[in-house]
């Protein structure tokens, strides 16, 4: 019997067990890899590739004026790198995640280098905190930073993994709690 490979299951930080299946084909990776979900308020559709981790959504009308302002939030990588979508008329950002105590986010130089970072969130102590000054603040300083020495690395078509590790770290924070 031929296994059905448009199911992925994951755990999200709280535990509860999801089971998600692929709507779409991507345009990034071409394999039917997309999970989509409209929100019942607005009627708005979110989209993301499960394997390159790019998400769009309807309001992403390619050049309006709601690219320009999520792009405000945008690294220059991720507005580097985004890719249009012709068929929908939406523009694709990398995926941008924290969740408590560890962030998921995407490092490269162009599009064929890109990979999956995956960093706890730490605490700065004492004076180490005057090396990472608050901009723009006066003698106000950061508490925590982002513990780039021990990421870890995914390949950039390994989005899922790297997905399911960020999920990992933020249980086993929830936990410690």
């Amino acid at each position: 019997m031929k296994e059905d490979k448009t199911k992925i299951e994951f755990v999200d930080p709280i535990g509860n067990k999801l089971k998600l299946d692929y709507d779409e084909i991507s345009p990034i990776t071409s394999n039917t890899c997309v999970i989509v979900e409209a929100d019942e308020q607005t009627g708005e559709e979110h989209r993301i590739c499960m394997e390159s981790g790019f998400v769009t959504r309807t309001s992403l009308v390619i050049d309006s004026e709601a690219c320009l302002k999520f792009e405000e939030k945008c690294s220059e990588l991720m507005k580097k790198v985004r890719a249009n979508d012709n068929k929908l008329g939406t523009t694709w950002y990398p995926t941008f995640m924290q969740l408590p105590g560890v962030m998921l986010y995407i490092s490269g130089t162009t599009p064929m280098d890109l990979m999956w970072n995956v960093a706890r969130i730490v605490p700065i102590y004492g004076e180490e905190r005057k090396q990472y000054p608050v901009p723009g603040s006066e003698n106000q300083y950061y508490t925590t930073r982002l513990d780039v020495d021990n990421q870890i690395v995914f390949d950039g078509r390994k989005f899922e993994d790297a997905l399911n590790k960020l999920y990992e770290i933020a249980k086993e924070r929830q936990n410690e709690n």
